[in-house]
């Protein structure tokens, strides 16, 4: 006679919830998580004051290393022309005076020879070349329009040059970058004090 074996199981729940936090919310774990990732989260993980703060490290070496444009002047009157509306107010002549015209490093001479389109053909140029930009793919997409009117079909339209970057590229580059060790990957529920009750 074979005598059969039977395996089980035993799960242990180890649930854990954090401290109620100044919004009224905390998480409920249905395990201990190894640490509480917001305990260790600084006021500037929260925020970036700037763009370059967001780009990796190579990126910033390349948009630094290398001026987009013929020279700073160059530089500083067009990032001028290209900030705020389009209608240049009392605010934006101020800017221009205060932030370009006056900058120490801006050049009456070198605006001599000043062509906007080259200089903008130049910066696009060398933003194509970009490290950064690398990483996106071009692709060809078909959208319907609606007519308007339920008794006419929706019309369809090309939309060429959308450019895109694949998920898992992105979560790959996610993961290999040192604040993938400030992650949360352990599941949890937000519970707030109002709907605790």
């Amino acid at each position: 006679m074979i005598s059969q074996c039977r395996s089980v199981s035993l799960i242990i729940h180890n649930q854990f919830q954090t401290p109620a936090n100044n919004f009224g919310l905390w998480k409920d774990y249905l395990y201990h998580p190894s640490y509480n990732p917001d305990a260790i989260v600084s006021v500037e993980d929260l925020y970036h004051p700037h763009i370059l703060a967001i780009l990796p490290q190579r990126v910033q070496a390349d948009l630094e290393g290398a001026s987009l444009y013929t020279n700073k002047t160059v530089e500083l009157l067009l990032n001028w022309q290209h900030s705020g509306s389009s209608v240049k107010s009392n605010d934006e002549l101020t800017h221009l005076v205060k932030d370009v015209l006056l900058h120490p490093k801006f050049e009456l001479d070198e605006l001599l020879k000043f062509n906007v389109t080259h200089e903008n053909q130049k910066a696009d140029t060398a933003e194509e070349k970009s490290q950064f930009l690398q990483g996106f793919h071009n692709a060809n997409i078909m959208i319907q329009v609606p007519s308007g009117s339920k008794n006419i079909l929706p019309q369809s339209f090309s939309i060429p040059g959308l450019c895109y970057c694949k998920i898992t590229a992105l979560i790959q580059e996610l993961f290999e970058s040192p604040i993938s060790l400030k992650f949360h990957l352990s599941p949890f529920k937000a519970i707030s004090e109002a709907h605790s009750g």
